[in-house]
């Protein structure tokens, strides 16, 4: 049976120590989600463990952005490994790239127009 993005998500959480542990729950408490999306609480995260970030992550996110949001809190955690493995597992990979390539600011219109039918969810 295939892993399910949960799945992936929770082996990545997984891997963490007990002190990464703690700073990815600081980190995803004060991540600022997208428009439509809600903080999770510090009351939830605080004596949080593996599966219960993952349970938490998927809920209040769903699981197509809660691993968005878990590598990007990787990232900020300066674990860009956990968090490439995390997009190459879920097939984030290469949305990741382009995301990060249109947000920057030195990309033209020209180039935005090209990728944006790739950044396109489907329907």
């Amino acid at each position: 049976m295939a892993k399910t993005q949960r799945d992936h998500l929770y082996d990545t959480i997984s891997e963490l120590g007990k002190s990464d542990l703690k700073t990815f729950k600081d980190k995803l408490n004060n991540f600022q989600p997208k428009p439509g999306y809600n903080r999770i609480k510090w009351s939830q995260l605080e004596k949080a463990e593996a599966v219960d970030i993952t349970r938490l992550l998927v809920s209040y996110y769903e699981e197509d952005y809660a691993v968005e949001v878990a590598g990007k809190v990787l990232e900020d955690m300066d674990k860009k490994n956990l968090a490439r493995n995390l997009f190459q597992a879920t097939g984030k990979d290469l949305l990741h790239r382009l995301q990060a390539l249109q947000d920057n600011t030195n990309v033209t219109k020209a180039q935005n127009d090209v990728m944006a039918p790739a950044l396109e969810t489907p329907q």
